[in-house]
């Protein structure tokens, strides 16, 4: 699980700290080490401990142990621990809202509603904090009734054992963040022993690129992003950032050097490194040493997260730095007449809690997704949607399932095309620490607006969508071209013969194209580059399994994934057009209460050209 800031705790050994190391007990051992916060090795420490005590454990070992499992993703055990504590004469009340948060985070909502319950306090910040977890409880057995309006997906080719995150859409594909790649062999060269963070007991993070599908690529592949400029540094990278036209690189990395505050001179002494932001500019195709971003960083405290606006004129990133609200806060600088960032302003309370806020991304013009623990919602970070600017929001809206779970829920970005979306989760049932999921949904940009889906699939040729994404999507409407008839050449007839013959096939239930379909598109490229004044209809349909409704919303996705691979390469979506058929026109026998071969179905999905 990883730890939202990010930030990284090290131990300043001494020469003779190795044998001292060995005289020391087991619970001198994992004080130093929850210390640290190097929750993994405490939480086994603690636990050793705590069987060769116990019921005569103490509580405040109980505690620290079950904080450690909290941690790194262990709900669990941590349940486990809390359920002890509560049990014992000696309980702090603080066990019983952790012990309830725990049980949030397993989503047993009526069981930690009756632990916050029985929390008692004179703290303000803490009775602010109860009753937003009470108003979770309610809130979240209401929206998991609710049918999801999506169905998330793992990854699976990106997840592995530890942690992996997605953190922006560039034009090939995306830019993640992970500490479970380091061992592959990729352009930057395989790590046999990459450095461990001791607080997970995982390498530190890398930024890479995943690239979708390009020109001469028939297939997918990761790399390490920019491994000349980012190879040398040391702890943390990331994550990145890059401008729209990917000529600006914003980096987040841990504090480098030998010179770090110590937090303490008794006991274990440890050192913060706090994250720093991190500019380069790439020029005649080559990047910049990278700089720390001028005017942004305040010594002392964390700076992360950057992410631009649409315009590329304000920048929003997350900080603990003096003047906030809470934990960590979303601030925002903005871009002066010289080049340079201005002065940081906090996003202000509509916005920032007393608890954290981070990961912020902006998927749509004037609109900014984060993650927070500070409003009802269904677990730990869940991701939230405000539309504004700088200091001036709306309410932030909870997505609610299945974009939230009782996990930490966060990263939520999507792509230009409007429909396909990415977000990362440690919740139950994922390959590793935390996971990365996508989901289609050919209505998103309308119903996260509140209008009918029906207004994406049947908005008349050439109308601008005010609902639509920040960077510019693609298709032009359901209706057909205007026409201007005129004799077709013996070279244009053979053309529009083949591009009416092409079949485009799906997987089951899938939008997604397949290789040899991405093959065929290629020579539709080509062919509609040498007759700049064709406009092609792109046609999709869907096999009769299923509802009708969802056929005609899955043909649409199809239509789009067509129009978006075109766009790609070079082809103006104002000559693009559509028409969801669903289930409608099917090419054989296979029709509702006809039993039907797979492959037989598989003919129905699919996508035609009419020029």
């Amino acid at each position: 699980m990883i730890r939202r800031s990010i930030t990284l705790t090290l131990t300043l050994t001494f020469a003779c700290g190795l044998y001292a190391q060995e005289q020391k007990s087991i619970l001198q051992l994992a004080e130093e080490a929850y210390a640290r916060e190097e929750y993994a090795v405490a939480g086994a420490l603690y636990q050793r401990q705590a069987r060769s005590k116990g019921d005569r454990t103490p509580v405040p070992l109980l505690m620290k142990m079950a904080r450690s499992y909290q941690e790194i993703g262990l709900f669990g055990e941590a349940a486990g621990v809390y359920r002890q504590v509560i049990a014992r004469s000696d309980r702090p009340a603080s066990a019983y809202f952790a012990y309830g948060e725990a049980l949030r985070q397993l989503e047993q909502y009526d069981s930690a509603r009756q632990q916050y319950a029985l929390f008692t306090t004179t703290n303000a910040d803490s009775l602010q904090l109860k009753t937003i977890a009470l108003q979770s409880c309610d809130s979240a057995v209401v929206w998991l009734a609710r049918p999801a309006p999506v169905e998330l997906q793992p990854l699976k080719e990106l997840n592995t054992p530890g942690s992996d995150l997605v953190s922006g859409v560039i034009q090939q594909g995306l830019l993640l963040m992970s500490n479970g790649y380091r061992g592959l062999v990729l352009n930057g060269g395989a790590e046999k022993n990459p450095r461990t963070d001791l607080r997970t007991q995982h390498p530190f993070y890398k930024a890479y690129a995943y690239q979708q599908y390009t020109q001469g690529n028939a297939t997918m592949y990761l790399e390490e992003l920019a491994p000349k400029l980012l190879g040398g540094f040391d702890y943390h990278i990331g994550p990145v950032c890059l401008s729209n036209n990917e000529d600006t690189l914003y980096a987040t990395i841990n504090l480098q050097g030998k010179d770090i505050a110590l937090t303490s001179r008794k006991g274990p002494v440890n050192g913060v490194r706090q994250l720093q932001l991190y500019q380069s500019i790439k020029k005649d195709g080559r990047w910049s040493e990278l700089v720390l971003l001028p005017g942004i960083n305040v010594a002392g405290y964390s700076s992360s997260h950057a992410v631009l606006n649409d315009s590329g004129n304000i920048l929003y990133f997350v900080s603990d730095r003096p003047g906030g609200l809470g934990q960590s806060d979303l601030w925002y600088a903005e871009k002066q007449a010289d080049g340079n960032w201005g002065a940081p302003v906090n996003c202000g309370s509509r916005i920032n809690t007393l608890a954290s806020e981070t990961f912020p991304t902006v998927n749509e013009e004037g609109i900014l997704y984060f993650s927070s623990k500070g409003y009802a919602g269904l677990g730990g970070y869940d991701i939230y949607r405000v539309k504004g600017e700088k200091s001036d929001w709306e309410t932030p809206e909870n997505m609610k399932a299945p974009f939230n779970t009782g996990a930490d829920d966060i990263g939520l970005v999507l792509k230009q095309n409007g429909y396909q979306g990415y977000l990362s989760s440690n919740k139950k049932g994922g390959m590793g620490l935390d996971d990365i999921y996508y989901f289609e949904d050919a209505g998103y940009i309308h119903r996260v607006n509140h209008r009918s889906p029906d207004a994406i699939l049947h908005r008349p040729a050439g109308e601008k969508d005010p609902y639509a994404p920040a960077r510019p999507t693609t298709g032009s409407g359901t209706e057909g071209p205007s026409l201007v008839k005129r004799p077709l050449t013996t070279e244009e007839e053979a053309d529009k013969r083949q591009l009416e013959q092409l079949k485009f096939l799906y997987d089951y239930n899938s939008a997604g194209l397949l290789t040899e379909s991405r093959q065929l598109l290629d020579q539709v490229a080509g062919i509609l580059q040498r007759r700049p004044d064709w406009k092609i209809v792109i046609a999709s349909f869907a096999d009769n399994r299923g509802g009708d409704q969802y056929n005609t919303d899955l043909s649409a996705l199809r239509c789009f994934a067509v129009i978006d691979y075109l766009s790609r390469k070079g082809i103006d979506p104002k000559r693009l057009y559509y028409s969801n058929k669903g289930e409608l026109e099917p090419v054989n026998k296979c029709k509702d209460g006809v039993p039907c071969s797979e492959e037989e179905y598989r003919e129905n999905r699919r996508s035609e050209l009419k020029v």
